[in-house]
């Protein structure tokens, strides 16, 4: 692997792993990566998982331009997930659930710029195009009927743009450092509805390092709101949500709502060279107006688990997280997203 670039370098023909949509279960299926002449990265890839998600992909990334202080890159993406967990909206919504269909067809091309270490610009713009199936049950306690945007297939011209101060060591691993990050989206549809919204995204995280990183205090903080000009609204599939991997103790989707915050802090320790171990706290909160987005009445969850990893990213998380609603156990092939 060492002689081939390391993990994440596509060289011909391998196994990929995970990258559909949460809750899909396990994922993978084959991969086939290449680098041009030019630098450029190119990877077809699809995946299959226990739960009959599916994907198709096809990407590109330059390589590093303007003295390696600009990257470009652009997907071809198709998913389908034919069972998405659906709970009835608010932090207070009984553990009841329904589940619906969503199928996700995206064109898109994103930049990143770092004129310096530590701080980056990014922006980007796609073409995307959802198709959902209508939910059903017969429990009232779920109350459908107030979730906006079931059954609907709009289709957005989806723009982006981030600012960001990050001195970790880097995004797939990181053992000290600082990420300050703030995300405008402007969700613009394309065809008829009433779904065109806005959402800014907000993400703090602070790696604090005892005895030369052998131990890692880990902070972080992420925040979601959305808004909507009169006549519009946000469909519930794209709302924040905490619940999987942002609530841990408690399962995928589990809260929605047109708000969302989360905290989490972590206690790690270097128990081998390439194992982490750590014990966790997460607590947070979605909410339907902004106003009530702050650190009171949170739902919370503790757990403990292990991490695989390499010097620059993570291979693969085991977690048991323990809430009032039971406990779950987590496989992610992914650092804890904030």
């Amino acid at each position: 692997m060492e002689r081939a670039g390391g993990f994440g370098v596509p060289h011909g023909l391998f196994v990929t792993f995970g990258d559909i949509k949460r809750g899909s279960g396990f994922a993978m299926g084959p991969a086939y990566g290449r680098v041009l002449a030019s630098g450029t990265t190119v990877v077809g890839k699809a995946t299959y998982s226990i739960n009959n998600y599916k994907l198709l992909q096809l990407s590109a990334a330059s390589a590093p331009l303007l003295a390696e202080r600009l990257l470009v890159s652009g997907r071809i993406r198709w998913q389908d997930a034919p069972a998405v967990r659906l709970y009835a909206l608010g932090v207070d919504s009984p553990n009841v659930r329904t589940n619906y269909a969503e199928t996700k067809t995206e064109a898109s091309t994103q930049a990143l710029f770092q004129p310096v270490r530590v701080l980056q610009f990014g922006g980007g713009v796609g073409f995307e195009r959802y198709l959902t199936g209508a939910a059903h049950s017969t429990d009232p306690r779920l109350a459908l009927f107030a979730v906006p945007g079931m059954g609907a297939d709009p289709t957005y011209l989806h723009s982006q743009a981030s600012a960001a101060i990050d001195s970790r060591d880097g995004p797939g691993y990181s053992r000290h450092g600082t990420l300050l990050r703030a995300t405008v989206h402007d969700y613009r549809q394309q065809n008829d509805g009433p779904f065109t919204f806005q959402r800014l995204d907000g993400n703090a995280e602070q790696y604090l390092p005892i005895l030369h990183g052998n131990w890692v205090i880990f902070l972080g903080l992420h925040a979601s709101t959305t808004s909507a000009t009169s006549g519009n609204m946000v469909p519930f599939f794209l709302m924040p949500d905490l619940g999987g991997d942002t609530l841990r103790g408690f399962s995928n989707y589990r809260f929605r709502d047109r708000h969302a915050i989360n905290v989490t802090a972590e206690y790690r320790w270097y128990a081998q060279e390439f194992l982490d171990a750590a014990i966790f706290y997460d607590a947070g909160k979605v909410v339907p107006d902004r106003s009530s987005l702050d650190f009171s009445h949170f739902r919370n969850s503790v757990g403990a688990g292990v991490r695989f990893h390499t010097p620059q990213m993570t291979l693969l998380r085991i977690e048991v997280a323990r809430s009032n609603e039971g406990m779950r156990i987590l496989f992610a092939f992914s650092p804890v997203r904030q």
